[in-house]
């Protein structure tokens, strides 16, 4: 049933749309959509206000072990920046000077780890080592960071063929088994993928790939400023770091892919294996001054981490009212969620065909991805994937199917506070500034995958 609640949360969906296109921050409309919401479904002030602080509890809660994970990434690097180990660890990468170059190992080598181990501990794997080290020697990070982004959670995750978490929550939620979703989404993933991440190596090139003299003034004072690679107070010390990390991460990568150790478990393995390198680093490299400076480098991370996902948090926050855990958890209500009231009361009103179903699929998988998380939309998808093609008298298959693929572009691309969030921290590039170099591969991501889909039925 639709009610009072419902439209209030549209329209607070439509103004945040509206602030993102007026290129404004969103978190004031998001933050005031919360006391929105929550008045008129408590119909009292006090409740208002409860249901928001709930309501920024649980997307705190969700984000948490990121915030940690980042924060201790973001210590490690300025520690291998300070001691020079990482001019030792990637001093082949150093040679490399031509952005675009850069976009596909580095995009490749994401891709590769992120089915192995999932978007984010691989992202953290790459952000404390290689990112900053390209960043040394003038490699704009906005390109890094787009890589990582259509190449891991876009390209890498919307398949899930190795962890195969994606299809599992698809076939639950539709019961068709999940080989038969892992086989149908084959040529739908990789054509978008490869039509996406070329779009974007396009935009480098004719963006990014350019001389020195023609970037802005910020850009070349931080490429002069890398360029002057700093004389190593201690090689020997240096050596040694660099060693521990290359050891330890090859040590992790090796457990987390014979023990199939994937997604929450891997970040934690990841953390906690990055926490006790920062430890035995900085004891090495400032060795009595290392009880002092061990804190002054979790400050530093922490301080980084949390200034970035502070306004990531009111966002989701707002966005998890919408899902069927947050309308529960939330708003102490009964129900599937906000989003998938206002798609089954759709359903009831568009004439079904293979394209009306198909456009749907792609308009309810954005909605539900608007936590910052694909995977939230996939339940969603499953439903409405089975009633409109039974509906239609069509194969439920290709719909989930272009149903996981948007969902998880979307989080991954789409949403500001979502993966693209964790990309940004790591390579230390505005959000927006990524949201529009992003923009433009997602539309030929969805555009690509719904014509192919579309032309298959």
């Amino acid at each position: 049933m639709i009610t009072l609640t419902h439209w209030i949360f549209l329209a607070f969906v439509l103004i945040i749309v509206f602030t993102l296109v007026w290129r404004k921050p969103p978190v004031l409309a998001a933050a005031i959509g919360l006391f929105a919401v929550g008045l008129v479904h408590s119909k009292e002030p006090i409740g208002a206000i409860q249901i928001s602080f709930r309501a920024l509890s649980l997307a705190a809660e969700n984000l948490l072990s990121i915030i940690l994970l980042i924060g201790v990434v973001v210590g490690l690097t300025q520690l291998l920046k300070d001691s020079g180990a990482d001019q030792v660890m990637v001093g082949p990468l150093l040679r490399l000077k031509r952005i675009n170059s850069v976009y596909w190992l580095v995009g490749i080598t994401m891709w590769g780890l992120t089915s192995l181990i999932w978007p984010t501990p691989a992202i953290s794997l790459l952000g404390a080592v290689i990112v900053p080290a390209l960043k040394k020697v003038g490699v704009n990070p906005i390109g890094l960071a787009l890589s990582l982004t259509l190449f891991g959670e876009g390209m890498g995750l919307s398949g899930d063929y190795i962890i195969q978490g994606a299809p599992t929550l698809l076939s639950k939620a539709t019961g068709i088994p999940v080989a038969i979703l892992v086989n149908a989404s084959i040529p739908v993933v990789l054509i978008s993928g490869l039509f996406a991440v070329t779009t974007g190596s396009f935009l480098i090139k004719i963006r990014l790939d350019l001389p020195e003299d023609a970037l802005p003034p910020s850009e070349k004072e931080t490429i002069q400023g890398a360029k002057g690679l700093k004389k190593l107070e201690s090689m020997h010390n240096s050596k040694i770091i660099a060693l521990i990390v290359i050891l330890s991460y090859g040590l992790m990568l090796f457990f987390m892919i014979f023990f199939k150790i994937r997604g929450d478990a891997a970040s934690a393995l990841i953390g906690g294996c990055t926490f006790l390198i920062l430890c035995i680093g900085v004891i090495i490299k400032d060795q009595r001054k290392a009880f002092v400076s061990f804190v002054e480098y979790l400050k530093q991370g922490f301080r980084f981490s949390i200034g970035i996902f502070v306004p990531i948090v009111i966002m989701s926050s707002f966005f998890f009212l919408g899902t069927k855990s947050g309308y529960q958890q939330i708003l102490h209500a009964d129900g599937f969620g906000i989003f998938s009231d206002f798609a089954y009361r759709l359903s009831e009103i568009i004439p079904l065909s293979k394209w009306t179903v198909g456009g749907f699929i792609i308009m309810m998988a954005i909605l539900g991805a608007m936590d910052g998380s694909g995977f939230s939309s996939l339940p969603l998808i499953g439903g409405i994937s089975i009633a409109l093609s039974q509906a239609a008298h069509l194969s439920p298959i290709p719909f989930a199917v272009l149903g996981q693929v948007v969902g998880i572009w979307t989080g991954a691309a789409l949403i500001p506070w979502g993966f693209s969030a964790v990309t940004a921290a790591v390579t230390e590039v505005d959000s927006n500034n990524l949201f529009r170099l992003t923009l433009p591969c997602y539309i030929v991501a969805i555009g690509t995958a719904f014509l192919f889909t579309m032309l298959r039925i």
